[in-house]
């Protein structure tokens, strides 16, 4: 049976500078990840509730600042 990968979440408060950006990407490996913003994108702002969900689906949290 495959081994299922680890989900790690990033939190972004702010977008994202090359240096964060950096770090996600080593810390995500072997994890299938999803970045969300705390921040409004293409006019929209971000959902809470889906945000609580995400949080206690994934198996690792990461918040940005």
């Amino acid at each position: 049976m495959p081994k299922t990968r680890k989900k790690m979440l990033h939190i972004l408060k702010t977008p994202a500078d090359d240096q964060q950006r950096n770090i996600m990407s080593t810390l995500s490996l072997g994890y299938n990840c999803l970045q969300f913003p705390l921040f409004e994108v293409d006019g929209e702002d971000p959902d809470y509730e889906e945000l609580i969900d995400l949080i206690f689906a994934f198996d690792e949290v990461h918040t940005w600042w």
